[in-house]
This record gives C-alpha cells, structure tokens and sequence, in this order.
C-alpha cells in the first residue's frame, strides 16, 4: 500500500499449526523489533507549547519536533477523516515522532475451517 490509512496498516497473515487441543487460559505473546519507544530522540520530539494548544510556526517547531514538523514528514496526504487534504507546507499538528506513531496491532484466530475463535480482550495487562 502506498498511503495506508491509520486502520488499515499492512496487513500480516500468519498461519500456526497446532496438532493437539490446547486447554484454555491460551496467552498470546509477541515481540516488537525496532520499535524505540524509550529512545531520547523519539521521546523529545513534541512541543509541549503545541500540545497545551498554541499555533507555533514551523521555526518554533522545528527545535522540539524534529524530524516531523511538517506535514509533509508525516508521510500521509489526507487528514484522520481520510478525506481533507493535508497543505503538505503547513505544520503538522500535532508535531514529532511521538505523534506519528500510533501502535495499534489488532489480533484474529480463525480454526482451519475458517471459524474465528473468540478471544478476551477484558483483563488482559498484567
């Protein structure tokens, strides 16, 4: 996909097989990979002046919000109602790495007839 919206994503499928029944609690566990949350650029870029709702121009924003000031660095076209173009020369808003990433990974199981299996979303963060 070239401009994936925020819900869309890339979609991965991958098959597991499992030969035995499986008694339930079953815990899915999965590992991210350079995904730096916790590293000092990504952590710094945003503007706390923009966030408390102040229009700052793009010199203002450049300091705290490299290397996503513009919107053109965000690397979407449209606004979040997938409709309203972004002017790509205006500041982004708001700014920084912090803002542009969203996790948002979603999970199905589906039996190898297709039947999904119903999974717990409630009480699951240790």
């Amino acid at each position: 996909m070239d401009n994936p919206t925020p819900n869309e994503g890339w979609p991965c499928v991958i098959n597991i097989e499992i030969d035995s029944d499986i008694q339930p609690p079953i815990y899915v566990y999965y590992q991210l990979d350079n995904f730096y949350q916790n590293h000092r650029r990504y952590v710094k870029s945003r503007s706390n002046k923009q966030l408390l709702g102040n229009l700052l121009s793009e010199e203002e924003l450049t300091d705290d919000c490299s290397p996503i000031v513009l919107n053109r660095d965000i690397g979407r076209f449209v606004s979040v109602d997938k409709v309203t173009p972004l002017k790509m020369d205006e500041p982004a808003f708001p700014c920084g790495l912090v803002a542009k990433s969203l996790f948002n990974d979603t999970f199905s199981l589906a039996k190898t007839d297709g039947e999904e299996v119903v999974m717990t979303t409630t009480g699951i963060a240790w």
